[in-house]
């Protein structure tokens, strides 16, 4: 009979479980703690070795009864009967359970026989050890009563199972949900131009026209100027503040005064990619299939080009020294005549050219191409990178700056190209000299980036930028960073009239994915191209990684215990000198990674994938969910509070010993899953969507989004909760 009590104990604690350790793998902590935790991100610990625990007490307890009791003690109480006829192991349903004082919820035991099939009806005694915590009915009703902790136990004839029950006080969440950064265009710019007196026009997809304003505050307003068009604008020119031209898609041109835009006819449907001029009476405008028209004050008409490339940039020093460059290394000149080629030492696609003189010419283009020309021959001039260089102006012949992917900045100091870091990784695509000698630059996601200085001592400022947000992660002190597209960062300080979201320098980067840290002077950011950038409370700086692949997202456990996960099922792991890949057992895209402790870690990813890791190695845990299913988020609060949201509105829940399916009020694709406890926990994604769990069932929450929300975090110890998404829009819920 013992070895049966024993089996069947050993059965039900098994039952579940996502895949039993072997002996070699059983980590020494973790489920099995040297003491017990005491903070309630580490009561997970408590719970799982809570139920394993009291199982080997209740076996110790039979086995030497006797034993415990002594001479002295009362007599043993009679012997309990035998459990039904053919059940061996005994599981309660769920094997831990949170709920606010005030709230019930109904638990349930499974019964099985030596083959594991379930015993129908057993019957079910229930006990509460802590009866002021948390009362339990015959019926397997629990009743939350007042916070702490309770261990429910249902016995069946001699089996066990447990039950912990965590008790909160009443979470009320957040109630009051604000728009804290609305963002202004997300739009990507392609073309910007200064009139010289204060304002700036920038230009780019979908009809989108930004301007500034100089108001006298600190910094200038810009705001959107609505056009008759949603062509895509790609270049803009003006030989005064009031006699501005714009050129698009389709072969559009249009012609304001700086309020008030017209389209101008140009017989021509090509995409138009440049306008620049030398007076109201001379413009030019350049684009596809070598296409070059010429504006004479009262009409535009077409000039013949010896080429059918398109036509990418256009400048000159006078009528007859006009220089056009496209692809296949086309440079065109204009000697007022007529358009011939130049011969030049590169087929590369060239996409700007600007010179202080006609013996002084500059061309950039793809892969880093700088050409010069010196009134007779064009030569390759050595730059400092490989990026793709879209624009290009100056101040004088030793002060020429050259734009491009990445937050790509060049300078010429007249004799040498050097990289400039401007606090950037966007994409940039046009710069304009402004009357007070200060560079704009305008490049993806609405990003318009001022440059004030000369050469090495420039420092560039991103007044506006509206990439997408990915992911956002706060310090307990309140600071909170938010990283994206375009490797941007915005920065939230923790309290004042400075509260609000802004972007941050940062080494021009690829697309960040995903942040993390352990506290405010150690927080990393990952994303594509192997990208890890550390902050060590005042400066971001680049680290070594061991894989260009995308790293889309991090937890941080402590100093030198984070884990990063990404495409290919790469799993790298924090070794306190640098990054080492793991094997994971997978090839599917890993989206997300959160961990109770450094040994208990859990990722998540395409095509059902659950990994767990023990703190020896990385295995695949069983989840009652389809293996087309996509999984985009994990977080909890303990090792046996573990959540779990993907596509179609999933959402499921470990309990220390399964995993089981959860009732979503959405079928919304979700991307977060976060909370403040066991009974305040927020799911969000597609179209604004937002869910709240309060330790019972998910229900929706009214929020202004509208758009996805990719990430969801809190503010401080007790802040808002912020959610990041489309437009580079944050969102806040106040409790």
């Amino acid at each position: 009979m013992l070895e049966g009590i024993l089996e069947g104990m050993r059965e039900g604690m098994l039952e579940g479980m996502e895949k039993p350790m072997e002996p070699a793998a059983r980590p020494a902590h973790g489920l099995w703690p040297t003491s017990w935790p005491t903070t309630h991100e580490t009561r997970a610990g408590r719970t799982a070795w809570g139920v394993v625990v009291a199982l080997g007490v209740a076996a110790l307890c039979v086995v030497s009864l006797s034993a415990c009791q002594g001479d002295t003690t009362a007599p043993p109480a009679p012997p309990r009967p035998p459990a039904p006829a053919g059940v061996a192991s005994l599981a309660a349903v769920p094997a831990s359970v949170y709920l606010q004082a005030g709230q019930e919820q109904s638990l349930r035991v499974e019964a099985r026989d030596s083959s594991g099939v379930l015993v129908a009806s057993p019957a079910v005694t229930w006990r509460s050890d802590a009866p002021a915590v948390a009362t339990i009915d015959a019926a397997g009703v629990v009743r939350a009563l007042a916070p702490g902790n309770a261990r429910i136990t249902a016995t069946v004839g001699t089996l066990n199972a447990l039950v912990e029950v965590g008790v909160t006080a009443v979470a009320p969440g957040a109630q009051q949900w604000r728009v804290a950064r609305t963002g202004l265009s997300d739009v990507t710019m392609l073309g910007i131009w200064d009139d010289g007196q204060g304002t700036t026009y920038g230009v780019g997809q979908n009809g989108g026209l930004l301007r500034s304003r100089t108001t006298g505050a600190a910094e200038p307003v810009w705001e959107v100027v609505a056009l008759p068009t949603t062509e895509t604008l790609v270049g803009i020119w003006g030989s005064s503040p009031t006699d501005i031209w714009v050129v698009g898609t389709g072969g559009l041109i249009l012609h304001g005064n700086g309020s008030t835009f017209q389209t101008v006819e140009s017989s021509t449907t090509a995409t138009l990619l440049e306008v620049w001029g030398l007076s109201a009476t001379e413009v030019y405008a350049v684009g596809d299939r070598g296409t070059i028209l010429r504006w004479d004050g009262t009409r535009w008409s077409a000039q013949s080009a010896p080429v059918s490339d398109d036509l990418w940039g256009i400048w000159g020093a006078n009528s007859s020294a006009m220089f056009v460059v496209g692809n296949n290394g086309v440079v065109l000149r204009y000697d007022g005549q007529q358009w011939r080629r130049l011969t030049v030492p590169t087929t590369n696609p060239l996409f700007d050219v600007w010179g202080t003189s006609a013996g002084n010419v500059f061309a950039a283009g793809t892969n880093g191409t700088m050409l010069r020309f010196d009134g007779a021959t064009w030569t390759s001039m050595t730059t400092p990178g490989q990026a793709n260089l879209f624009a290009m102006t100056g101040r004088a012949f030793n002060d020429i700056y050259a734009v491009g992917n990445t937050g790509a900045c060049y300078h010429f100091d007249g004799t040498t190209w050097r990289a400039l870091d401007i606090g950037s990784g966007q994409n940039l695509r046009a710069i304009t000299r402004r009357g007070d000698g200060t560079l704009r630059i305008a490049g993806w996601y609405g990003t318009i980036i001022t440059v004030r200085g000369v050469g090495t001592g420039a420092v560039g400022t991103t007044e506006i930028s509206d990439p997408t947000l990915l992911s956002t992660w706060s310090a307990p002190n309140g600071l909170a960073f938010a990283v994206g597209f375009g490797g941007a960062v915005f920065r939230r300080d923790p309290s004042g009239a400075s509260a609000t979201w802004r972007p941050t320098p940062v080494p021009g980067v690829n697309d960040l994915y995903g942040i993390s840290g352990s506290s405010a002077t150690d927080i990393i950011a990952v994303g594509d191209t192997g990208t890890i950038l550390r902050y060590d409370g005042s400066t971001w700086r680049r680290e070594v990684s061991p894989t260009s692949a995308l790293l889309r997202a991090i937890w941080s456990g402590g100093p030198n215990q984070s884990v990063i996960v990404g495409e290919r099922g790469i799993i790298l792991r924090a070794n306190g000198g640098g990054w080492a890949p793991q094997a994971s057992g997978t090839s599917q895209f890993l989206r997300a990674v959160w961990g109770s402790d450094p040994a208990n870690v859990y990722v998540v990813g395409d095509s059902g994938v659950v990994l767990r890791f023990d703190g020896g190695r990385w295995f695949r845990v069983s989840v009652p969910v389809p293996n087309t299913q996509r999984l985009r988020a994990v977080w909890g609060t303990a090792a046996n509070d573990v959540f779990v949201a993907g596509d179609r509105g999933l959402i499921m829940r470990f309990d220390g010993l399964q995993w089981a399916l959860q009732a979503s009020t959405t079928t919304r694709d979700l991307r977060a899953v976060y909370g403040r406890g066991p009974t305040e926990v927020y799911a969000a994604g597609d179209s604004g969507t937002v869910l709240r769990f309060n330790g019972k069932t998910w229900s929706t929450v009214t929020t202004p989004a509208t758009t996805i929300i990719y990430a969801l975090f809190g503010i401080g110890s007790a802040g808002p909760i912020a959610g990041v998404g489309e437009g580079a829009r944050v969102f806040e819920g106040q409790p």
